[in-house]
């Protein structure tokens, strides 16, 4: 009887405890992470119409932010989206629903992730979002001519003036002996 007792125990301990995967989405996406935002994958369906919590910080400091009731975890056979590709082959278009893209996040900075759906928890994603550069620290000022470019650019100057020159001369030509 304690036997049975204790397998019971463990079962709910285990079912109570359980966690699901989170992952950064990166299959049929070119990449999951980008500069102010990540993709994250859905909840699995066993949690279909269960409300999702979304609670996350940067690394480098503590704040935990949490966001309320972002989506329902879409069924199995239902449509599961918050990011949608669609594929036409010219017959049919198949839409798949792809993940959840968390926004406004700071520019090359490390994040930790963790969805909560009522009683269950995700594993915990540490992720980063890119760096990218400001457009203002781009150098755009053209470099140095090389001397072949100097040279190409004058002899098609000079044979334009030519072909022109030609032109007039060939329009004059032509009407004085009418």
């Amino acid at each position: 009887m304690k036997n049975i007792i204790l397998i019971v125990f463990v079962a709910f301990f285990t079912i109570a405890n359980a966690e699901f995967a989170l992952k950064l989405l990166q299959n049929n996406v070119l990449t999951g992470n980008f500069s102010n935002s990540l993709i994250l994958s859905l909840p699995p369906c066993s949690l279909a119409g269960k409300q999702v919590n979304l609670q996350y910080n940067s690394t480098g400091t503590n704040d935990a932010n949490t966001l309320t009731e972002i989506f329902k975890v879409p069924g199995c056979r239902s449509k599961r989206g918050l990011i949608s590709v669609t594929e036409n082959n010219g017959q049919v278009t198949l839409n798949k629903e792809l993940g959840y893209q968390v926004t406004n996040l700071r520019n090359g900075t490390e994040y930790s992730f963790q969805y909560i759906v009522d009683q269950d928890k995700s594993s915990v994603l540490t992720a980063s979002t890119r760096t990218a550069t400001s457009y203002t620290q781009i150098d755009e000022s053209l470099p140095g001519r090389s001397a072949a470019m100097i040279i190409i650019t004058v002899l098609l100057s000079v044979a334009m003036l030519l072909l022109i020159v030609g032109l007039i001369v060939s329009i004059l030509i032509g009407n004085t002996e009418d």
